[in-house]
């Protein structure tokens, strides 16, 4: 379903959405609250508008930095053969240390028609091989990899100390509205398009810091395991088959 629809229908839309919650929050909100240019707004606005550019940053290396090609005839630094009596690789020479040869051999990809280097895999929208492959991100139109993998993770976190900060801003020109209403300061009311725009902006503001907030978390866990994405539901889905019975731990013996 993703292949059918352009990447840059999702980058366009992830920044018609960053400029609705950073922007319409500042123009419809915040500023005529504060009297539009003042000390104020300035102390409160600057460090905000700071996030979202640094945000925008991260997000256009994030989308257009390459996520790490596989050198064009790139070998593993081992020579192995395929044995046709037993159908096992076996390594050619014996002084190799066994950590320079795979139980399976090297990794080959048939559809770039090439070894694979570890922790690479084949991502069938960008239809190459990415190195240290996370994951495929329709919202940047692009791999997260080995080279744009720290782009990605900024970009992330950037979007959620923002979110947060203009829930902060939506969270005080609230306690202000309540303020005046409890003095009976009625000429201070909010306009109804205020209104909405304050229902309009806390609701896409909740919902990006939530849904972008578990995903931090989740990167942010992975970082710590050194592990990608792939990694990680790869290490979930063997987990799950020795739960099963369907495959047998492997120990690892300590020969000393």
């Amino acid at each position: 379903m993703l292949e059918n629809i352009p990447g840059r229908v999702f980058v366009v839309g992830v920044s018609i959405l960053i400029a609705t919650i950073a922007y319409s929050s500042q123009l419809f909100i915040i500023l005529p609250a504060m009297e539009w240019w003042s000390v104020q707004s300035a102390i409160a606005l600057i460090p905000f508008n700071i996030l979202v550019l640094m945000l925008y940053y991260n997000y256009y290396l994030a989308c257009v930095t390459d996520p790490g090609k596989v050198p064009a005839g790139w070998e593993p630094p081992y020579s192995t053969i395929h044995s046709q009596e037993n159908g096992k690789w076996i390594r050619q020479k014996d002084d190799l240390p066994a950590t320079d040869t795979g139980i399976t051999g090297p990794r080959y990809c048939k559809s770039c028609t090439q070894y694979k280097p570890p922790r690479s895999h084949h991502c069938r929208y960008c239809k190459r091989c990415v190195l240290k492959m996370d994951h495929h991100c329709p919202w940047i139109a692009n791999c997260v990899g080995y080279d744009n993998y720290g782009h990605f993770v900024r970009f992330i976190l950037y979007v959620d100390i923002a979110c947060t900060y203009a829930l902060a801003l939506l969270g005080w020109r609230v306690k202000n509205i309540m303020d005046d209403i409890r003095h009976f300061r009625f000429n201070a009311e909010p306009s109804v398009f205020e209104v909405v725009m304050l229902v309009v902006n806390f609701i896409l503001a909740f919902i990006v810091l939530f849904c972008v907030g578990i995903l931090s978390i989740y990167h942010l866990y992975c970082m710590s395991r050194n592990q990608s994405s792939i990694e990680s539901w790869e290490r979930d889905k063997v987990k799950k088959l020795i739960r099963r019975g369907k495959i047998m731990p492997v120990r690892e013996n300590n020969h000393r």
